[in-house]
């Protein structure tokens, strides 16, 4: 009577062995991480502090501790989002988490906790476990660096790649082919292309501009919002020095013509999300992207020919402009940004600057490929540029000054290039702001040439004609990779600062801008291509033949 009992049992327990088998096979253990945690935030008494955790599968085995408190889950499972109070965190950042800490509206659900759990600003730390076995663990300041708003995040196994504040994009690098490029320089031909790009804009354009006092500029914009196209412009809201009186009566000159004018500051309780919106790009008709090194000022952009070494590029290719537009969004979508209202300055006097020596045209290229750089997102795609380097380097900075606790990573790269091989050249502006300091532009030069490397030189840019300054913030790498940009080789642009560029992948393009550089360096015009491909220069034998020409003209006009 007995065993047949027992037998039953035995089959009824093999029976749960194997589905419980299947059930691990068919439905792996559940994993997690902490990728995101904001432990110093805004919000008073640090209420918007934050942790995310993303995964796969039930969270109900996992738990949260700060060494103090610990948060345990229920059915959550995916992305999860758990702050210390929902209303403040919302206040913040836009929407509600999925769980909080304290109970602060009904929109959010109540965090299961234990004890007290909230993050200390200075020193702390966050441990993640699965049935009381540490997964994951993050400390400050021996993981990461602590700072008021600061976000840490966490991918491809470290913590922190960048500095990244509260507000800030995520963009990712995206590499396009575009269909045409127009190269052009400051200050030969960039006041052409500009105004050609806005004059033949149909229905949109967008500026986003550190500084703006060109008053033809305004006022081909303000031509453009006449003939039904939609102007929204956004300005840094705190330049250094503040917003010029020349600026605000471009401003309101603006506005009072039917542009959207705005600016990013911290003019609330709230920092800026940006140290500096430094960016210079404008963006026609989702078509075209104009992107460059100079600010919308007479120096910057002028129409006289005369004023500050720059390159620009202007892009024709939808996904271009449809990723600098997403950028643009991003950043008129912050809790930072401010109408401008207009006031009583007027519109500045239009520029009596004598004309300049106008030595390079724009060029149009082809199919090219073009990869934005956006700061702080994406910067470190220069770094990157630079140590592909195999042949050469060309760099042209307005400035170029050490880290606060390190050399400067870019020129260190570049210096690497040449010990490895390269042939380097580096220029920097002159102008006494940037050598009056005894840490600045000469001595950067001095220590670069201190090397003694045959292959590596530094100069500084102090006379040469057409050119008021150099101002440009680019680089040439292996004749065939460019970088236009309005990002200085600082800790702030690369870092902090909101900056736009781009790097551009053609072997038209290094040469082109090649041959400015070199004008730049040592006052000498390499002959164009075509020259160069036949062996002769083409512009003295066409020189010749009109010459020839006009000659005969003449002496036939004689005869008859």
């Amino acid at each position: 009577m007995f065993f047949p009992r027992k037998k039953t049992i035995m089959k009824l327990l093999r029976a749960v062995l194997i589905f419980v088998t299947l059930c691990i096979l068919i439905c792996p253990a559940s994993a997690y991480t902490i990728t995101e945690f904001c432990a110093d935030g805004y919000a008073t008494g640090d209420g918007d502090e934050y942790f995310i955790l993303e995964g796969e599968g039930s969270l109900s085995a996992w738990t949260v501790t700060d060494g103090e408190g610990t948060i345990s889950f229920g059915t959550e499972s995916g992305r999860v989002v758990v702050a210390r109070s929902g209303e403040l965190y919302c206040q913040i950042h836009g929407s509600y988490p999925d769980l909080e800490i304290i109970d602060s509206c009904k929109a959010v659900a109540n965090a299961n906790t234990v004890k007290k759990f909230q993050m200390a600003n200075s020193a702390d730390s966050l441990t993640l476990m699965r049935n009381g076995v540490v997964v994951q663990t993050v400390s400050w300041p021996e993981d990461v660096s602590t700072g008021n708003g600061r976000i840490h995040k966490y991918s491809n196994g470290e913590w922190d790649s960048r500095i990244f504040k509260i507000g800030q994009s995520d963009f990712e690098p995206q590499t396009f082919t575009a269909d045409k490029i127009t190269l052009f320089v400051s200050p030969d031909c960039s006041h052409e292309v500009i105004t050609g790009v806005i004059e033949e804009a149909e229905e949109e354009i967008l500026l986003s501009m550190y500084e703006f006092t060109s008053v033809s500029l305004a006022q081909s914009l303000a031509d453009a919002e006449e003939r039904g196209v939609e102007v929204t412009i956004l300005m840094e809201g705190g330049p250094v020095g503040g917003i010029s009186k020349e600026e605000k009566g471009v401003l309101n000159y603006l506005t009072k013509n039917g542009a959207e004018v705005f600016t990013i500051e911290s003019e609330g309780k709230l920092p800026a999300r940006y140290r500096y919106l430094h960016t210079k790009y404008l963006i026609a008709d989702q078509t075209t992207t104009v992107v460059l090194s100079e600010n919308f000022k007479d120096s910057g952009v002028p129409e006289s020919g005369y004023g500050n070494r720059g390159w620009g590029a202007a892009v024709e290719d939808a996904g271009v402009a449809a990723y600098f537009r997403e950028v643009f969004d991003a950043d008129l979508a912050g809790y930072d940004i401010y109408c401008w209202t207009a006031g009583s300055e007027p519109l500045p006097e239009e520029s009596t600057e004598s004309e300049g020596i106008r030595l390079f045209k724009s060029k149009t290229i082809e199919n090219v490929k073009v990869t934005p750089v956006i700061s702080p997102d994406t910067s470190f795609l220069i770094g990157d540029a630079l140590a592909s380097a195999a042949s050469s380097i060309d760099i042209q900075q307005a400035y170029i000054s050490h880290y606060p606790d390190s050399e400067n990573p870019w020129l260190a790269a570049a210096v690497s290039a040449a010990e490895a091989g390269a042939e380097v050249r580096i220029q920097l502006d002159g102008m006494y702001y940037n050598t009056d300091s005894e840490a600045d532009n000469d001595e950067i030069a001095a220590d670069v040439n201190r090397k003694g490397l045959e292959n590596l030189h530094a100069k500084i840019l102090t006379d040469r004609e057409g050119i008021l300054k150099l101002h440009n913030k680019g680089a040439i790498v292996d004749e065939r990779i460019v970088l236009i940009s309005s990002i200085n080789w600082n800790y702030n642009s690369p870092t902090n600062n909101r900056e736009a560029g781009l790097l551009i992948e053609s072997e038209e393009a290094a040469a082109y801008y090649t041959r400015v550089f070199s004008y730049d360096w040592d006052g000498t015009v390499p002959e164009d291509p075509a020259s160069a491909a036949l062996g002769f220069d083409v512009r003295f034998v066409l020189a010749g033949i009109i010459i020839a020409g006009l000659v005969g003209l003449y002496i036939w006009r004689r005869r008859h």
